[in-house]
């Protein structure tokens, strides 16, 4: 039996991340034409959730990371977009410079994202009201130092991206609460960013 799909609204839906194999949030929006799957887990299940949806599917990876691209392989899928890193993967698809907006009977707004947690993350912003994250949000961990940090220049790289956008929630992978309002959201983050000292380049948390 396949796990829940949670819905959000008519057209937007998710699966839940797992922890035994680790894998992420999977998104998913019905189009007109086609069904959007924001990252695609990892391992046989996730696989057979994206597996059960009919018709034709594009797909959006977040970033490379194994539990939100490991089954890219697994899953048919008319086009596959990522970032520059996230291509140096999986060699296939389109790479997403800037921004990409298409309609499909909503608006989709594919865009880079700076970010700590990993080098070339892409978020997907659907009908102004929703934006998937995935881990774009999150640290990353400085193993020389044992601690967690946020790189200080792409914070705020970042911040400037997430409050451009419309969306009035941000879907964050791995998160309990998978929907956060965008201004609880850039509230945490901005105070993080206040904690910089100006003689180091990060911020450990």
């Amino acid at each position: 039996m396949l796990p829940e799909r949670i819905f959000i609204d008519e057209r937007l839906s998710y699966w839940k991340a797992s922890q035994e194999p680790l894998s992420a949030d999977i998104g998913v929006l019905e189009g007109d034409h086609c069904t959007w799957i924001f990252d695609v887990g990892n391992g046989p299940e996730a696989a057979d959730c994206i597996r059960s949806i009919p018709g034709t599917k594009r797909v959006a990876l977040s970033h490379f990371h194994q539990d939100h691209i490991g089954n890219w392989r697994e899953v048919e899928f008319e086009t596959l977009y990522q970032g520059a890193h996230t291509f140096r993967y999986t060699g296939v698809g389109e790479i997403v410079r800037g921004c990409l907006t298409m309609e499909d009977g909503a608006l989709i707004r594919l865009f880079e994202i700076p970010s700590s947690h990993a080098k070339g993350c892409i978020g997907m912003e659907v009908d102004e009201k929703y934006a998937f994250l995935g881990d774009a949000t999150y640290c990353t961990a400085k193993y020389t130092q044992g601690r967690l940090a946020y790189n200080a220049n792409l914070l705020a790289d970042e911040l400037k991206v997430l409050r451009s956008l419309k969306a009035q929630y941000f879907l964050l992978s791995h998160n309990d609460a998978f929907i956060r309002r965008k201004e609880d959201v850039l509230a945490e983050l901005e105070e993080i960013y206040a904690l910089r000292d100006p003689q180091d380049p990060y911020i450990f948390v």
